[in-house]
């Protein structure tokens, strides 16, 4: 890279960076382990906890109770069909609940992609996760 193209990167890395601080969706990483590499700043304002409480803790309890089992039969499925022969899975999307440090649940839409090796081998998952409560809230009103 010559310094104009080191210049250019460094410059599109920071207005990533800026975007990933102004926008209220969260945007995470989770690794084969289970465990948060990347959360975005934005999960204090969406949830109440900054982004190092959230990656000290398995991604898992970042779902409420009551989802962690829909959820964890959906990353299954999802492994499942890659050891069938898919070699990669559509941008999967879900409602669950997320906890907030208040100690209340908030509604989320979670849109995620596993990611793989040349191997096939499942390496990580890229997701977004937005604040869908006052949308779900109206939705149970209307149904009522």
């Amino acid at each position: 890279m010559n310094d104009s193209q080191i210049a250019a990167f460094a410059g599109s890395m920071d207005l990533l960076k800026k975007i990933h601080e102004a926008t209220q969706d969260v945007y995470w990483i989770i690794d084969k382990t289970g465990r948060f590499v990347y959360v975005s700043p934005s999960v204090y304002q969406q949830r109440g906890f900054t982004p190092e409480e959230v990656m000290a803790r398995p991604a898992l309890e970042s779902i409420c109770a009551e989802d962690r089992a829909r959820a964890g039969e959906t990353f299954s499925l999802g492994l499942e069909m890659i050891n069938q022969g898919l070699t990669r899975l559509p941008a999967g999307r879900a409602r669950i609940r997320q906890p907030h440090k208040n100690g209340g649940c908030i509604w989320t839409e979670v849109v995620s992609e596993f990611f793989f090796d040349d191997d096939r081998e499942f390496k990580f998952v890229i997701g977004m996760s937005r604040n869908i409560d006052a949308f779900v809230a109206l939705e149970q009103q209307i149904a009522r």
